[in-house]
């Protein structure tokens, strides 16, 4: 016989553990960063999702299966049947949404890059602490099986000192319209923010250190945007540094980071790692788990203050202050400040 009190209490701790989620935009990065790792993870349910016309938010909620959908971001803000908020929206206006739903009680998950420049990122995750309330940057590769493991094998020592990281994310050729935000500067874009914060935030990870700009190659597709960058860095402890990255070059599309250490060389292949060391091949494979997935499951048990593997609060601070000073040599304006033409 079933236990109607034991079945009551079972159902109100999973309603008390459910972190329910809105979503600010409708951004194509919306349906498999968040929606469908939703599906498939326990405690967390997508409550609403809000546009700036009410047309389109429930067009998309109908569309994808989410209860409501908000005519505008205030309004979801406001609703006290949400949680936390997935922000999904231009860069430019990461700074001003993050905190308005911090100011709201809400907690964060916020579309890479947290903030258009680092003085903001800083602002911002500070902020939230003043609240007690969870900040993350969705920086999902983070979570990625092969990274994490060639950095265990490299802190590991079993390859000796690190010598150099070269850290690639060059998208293949987008067509873009011209009123895409990836194309405007007043809307944070160019290649740094949009796949460099990726590149750098690798880099940063397998090194373990915080790295000095010695000198940027780079291409703009208009004035002030870039299209391609390439930085060449230094690290403290002596290993050298390569930061590339692009979204409208002409070139052969690459991601992944390859390492150099006094015993060999470990690098990325389509099923895990591949390496050499003191002269000897070796290949490791490794499952393929979903980053986004790994990224929500983090960020819900750190809302549920549960242990979890969600980035330090001040990652984003410290790739944003790289990619401010990738800019800076490049001789290019931060985005979030008044452009120079």
């Amino acid at each position: 016989m079933v236990d109607p009190v034991g079945t009551y209490s079972i159902f109100q701790g999973l309603w008390q553990h459910m972190v329910r989620i809105g979503v600010l935009g409708t951004a194509r990065v919306v349906p498999y960063g968040l929606l469908g790792p939703a599906k498939e993870t326990q405690g967390v349910e997508v409550r609403g999702i809000a546009s700036r016309t009410p047309q389109k938010a429930e067009e998309f909620a109908a569309r994808h299966g989410i209860q409501r959908g908000f005519g505008s971001y205030e309004a979801l803000l406001e609703c006290p049947d949400i949680d936390a908020v997935y922000i999904a929206l231009p860069p430019a206006l990461h700074y001003d949404w993050t905190r308005r739903a911090i100011e709201a009680g809400k907690h964060v998950l916020c579309e890479k890059p947290l903030a258009e420049n680092a003085g903001l990122a800083q602002e911002l995750t500070l902020f939230a602490r003043r609240h007690g309330l969870v900040l993350v940057e969705a920086m999902h590769v983070r979570y990625l099986d092969r990274l994490c493991r060639q950095r265990e094998l490299v802190a590991g020592g079993e390859f000796g000192r690190l010598l150099r990281v070269e850290s690639c994310f060059r998208a293949p050729y987008i067509p873009m319209a011209k009123h895409d935000f990836r194309l405007r500067f007043e809307l944070g874009g160019g290649a740094a923010l949009d796949v460099g914060c990726y590149s750098v935030s690798c880099l940063r990870y397998m090194a373990g250190e915080e790295p000095e700009i010695l000198s940027v190659r780079h291409k703009c597709s208009s004035p002030q945007i870039d299209r391609w960058m390439r930085a060449i860095l230094q690290f403290p402890s002596g290993a050298e540094g390569v930061a590339e990255f692009g979204f409208r070059g002409f070139y052969l599309p690459r991601g992944g980071v390859v390492v150099t250490c006094e015993k060999g060389w470990i690098k990325w292949d389509g099923k895990g790692l591949v390496y050499e060391k003191n002269g000897n091949l070796g290949h490791e494979a490794l499952p393929s788990a979903s980053t986004y997935q790994l990224q929500l499951e983090a960020f819900a048990k750190s809302i549920r203050g549960e242990e979890s593997n969600t980035l330090p609060h001040d990652d984003a601070v410290l790739t944003a202050r790289v990619l401010d000073a990738v800019y800076a040599k490049a001789g290019l304006a931060l985005r979030g400040t008044p452009e120079k033409l």
